[in-house]
């Protein structure tokens, strides 16, 4: 991707999520039955390999704040000024600050135990460095966890904005950076096929919607997940230093 370009998707990326009803229009879309369930499953994940001092690098609302168990404390940033306010005024503990993650994160090296980057960087682009910066900040042995789309879609239209997705080589990016891939999980199988089909979305979070259980669903889910992936949710670990 030349650099003309990514500075065009950057900036459409970031004009999607700013604005007054920033907030107000994230929380709507994960009102409804099918992004629940997707971000219960990766509560479940997260609860798997988070623990101590987490960093996320794109904390939108706040919506892995007090969910996870193992962690001790939860920082982040956001390029959205209203994403930050909003996860200030909800959560006091959390310290939250305005940054571009393009730029790098404003936090000194191996200070966090775990950091994070979900649902943001297919858009972002930059992979490379963002992984780079997201190793940095995690001490030796630590947890970075990212995700990740399966198929590339250069020009897609996200509010009215072309922004590229998945558009660049994720595994060589993982590999180039040297950390050791822990885990790997393939989700969005049944749940965005179902988001996305306006008839199958509407019946499930309708009034007849329990003829089809959450269980069923994410049975459902976790059998073809293997075959019908999406998106991989990757977990990698920091090398240790040389001893």
């Amino acid at each position: 991707m030349n650099s003309a370009r990514s500075a065009r998707d950057d900036g459409a990326y970031a004009r999607v999520h700013q604005g007054g009803d920033a907030v107000a229009r994230y929380i709507r879309k994960l009102d409804n039955r099918i992004d629940v369930l997707r971000h219960n499953e990766e509560l479940s994940i997260l609860g798997r390999w988070l623990r101590g001092r987490v960093f996320d690098c794109t904390i939108g609302v706040g919506r892995f704040v007090g969910r996870l168990p193992g962690v001790s404390s939860y920082d982040g940033m956001d390029l959205s000024a209203e994403f930050v306010d909003f996860v200030s005024q909800q959560y006091p503990q959390v310290r939250a600050k305005v940054a571009d993650l393009t730029a790098g994160i404003p936090e000194r090296d191996g200070r966090f135990d775990a950091v994070l980057c979900l649902r943001s960087l297919s858009a972002i682009g930059q992979v490379n460095r963002i992984l780079r910066e997201m190793l940095r900040v995690a001490r030796p042995g630590g947890i970075v966890v990212v995700d990740y789309g399966r198929r590339a879609r250069p020009r897609a239209r996200v509010r009215g904005e072309h922004v590229a997705i998945d558009s660049e080589d994720f595994d060589g990016a993982i590999a180039e950076s040297g950390a050791e891939v822990a885990a790997r999980y393939r989700v969005d199988a049944v749940l965005t096929r179902a988001k996305v089909r306006l008839r199958i979305f509407r019946f499930l979070n309708g009034r007849l919607g329990w003829l089809v259980p959450d269980w069923a669903l994410m049975l459902a889910e976790r059998c073809l997940s293997p075959l019908l992936w999406q998106r991989q949710i990757v977990v990698l670990r920091k090398p240790q230093p040389p001893q």
